[in-house]
């Protein structure tokens, strides 16, 4: 994904810097870090996947976590 868009930054640069020269000046950039996706695992995830990922995290907030907290204040 990071040469990509070193790629595309070098093209709209046009004639003045190359894409390598792109990726080295970008390479100190800080990325935004995602709680609900630490490791960017959704993005080597397929539909499916995702929308099963979805379907756990909706039961598991719907039906368990009112169990849980209901358990920790008995």
């Amino acid at each position: 994904m990071f040469k990509s868009v070193a790629r595309q930054t070098a093209r709209q640069l046009g004639s003045r810097g190359s894409a390598a020269a792109v990726a080295r000046r970008y390479a100190h950039a800080p990325v935004a870090f995602d709680w609900t996706d630490p490791l960017g695992a959704s993005n080597m995830f397929t539909e499916e996947e995702l929308a099963i990922s979805e379907t756990a995290e909706s039961y598991c907030q719907e039906r368990m976590l009112p169990r849980v907290l209901g358990a920790s204040h008995a």
